[in-house]
């Protein structure tokens, strides 16, 4: 299986919003309010994109971005 040597960081970046607009729907089932559905979502997407950026930041490289 070919693959690629590097994942731009800007790359891996993106992946956020696929994996943090699933959770929604998700948490709307729930039968919360829409201001609480609202407010737990962004956090999960600060906390992805926090997490994204601290654990990626040992990795990517000068010019990398």
């Amino acid at each position: 299986m070919d693959s690629t040597d590097l994942v731009p960081f800007r790359d891996l970046f993106l992946l956020v919003y696929p994996v943090t607009t699933t959770l929604k729907p998700f948490l709307a089932k729930g039968g919360h309010s829409a201001e609480d559905v609202d407010a737990v979502h962004a956090a999960w997407v600060k906390s992805c994109l926090l997490q994204v950026t601290l654990w990626s930041h040992a990795y990517v490289k000068e010019g990398d971005f």
